[in-house]
């Protein structure tokens, strides 16, 4: 409970890493970051203002960012891997409603499914990642895309709503 009030705190402060002060904050936010997550390396980012619903869900690899005002709703595993920077306002999903013909949506339930980011990615700014999505190595993900639970395949530009390959390297 001490480590989720510290983090809130540390969460709304900026941290401008060319100043020493900065670097302290942020240092200090990875650190409680690690024992709040399911796993966070100490040199991940941690950008300001960031929403987290059952942060013991998500894992951030090495170097990677999560960018202001972003939202992780993580009903299920988080898997962001290294390298990984994340624009701000970045949404990411891992529950969804079921729809079952007929039958009223609230009394369908709900389903969850992880999402998979893998190393050196970028996500744009206001990008949504819906539940079940697979983002392997090398993609970026263009602003404002919103990305279905599919897998995508390596190093390819996606984008669009719903998101689809616009290029890949080979």
């Amino acid at each position: 409970m001490i480590v989720r009030c510290l983090f809130a705190m540390l969460n709304v402060l900026p941290m401008p890493s060319k100043h020493v002060l900065g670097r302290m904050l942020r240092r200090m936010k990875n650190r409680l970051a690690q024992s709040y997550f399911g796993s966070c390396a100490e040199d991940s980012n941690l950008r300001p203002k960031l929403k987290l619903h059952q942060p013991h869900n998500i894992h951030l690899g090495k170097r990677s960012s999560i960018g202001d005002y972003s939202r992780v709703i993580a009903t299920a595993p988080v898997h962001i891997g290294d390298d990984v920077l994340m624009a701000p306002e970045v949404v990411i999903l891992t529950e969804t409603h079921c729809i079952q013909g007929k039958e009223k949506i609230l009394d369908s339930g709900t389903a969850r499914k992880s999402v998979y980011i893998g190393n050196d990615v970028w996500i744009g700014t206001r990008v949504t990642i819906l539940a079940g999505a697979e983002i392997p190595d090398g993609c970026v993900v263009a602003a404002g895309a919103v990305v279905p639970a599919k897998k995508y395949p390596l190093y390819s530009v996606i984008g669009g709503v719903p998101a689809k390959v616009i290029k890949q390297e080979r």
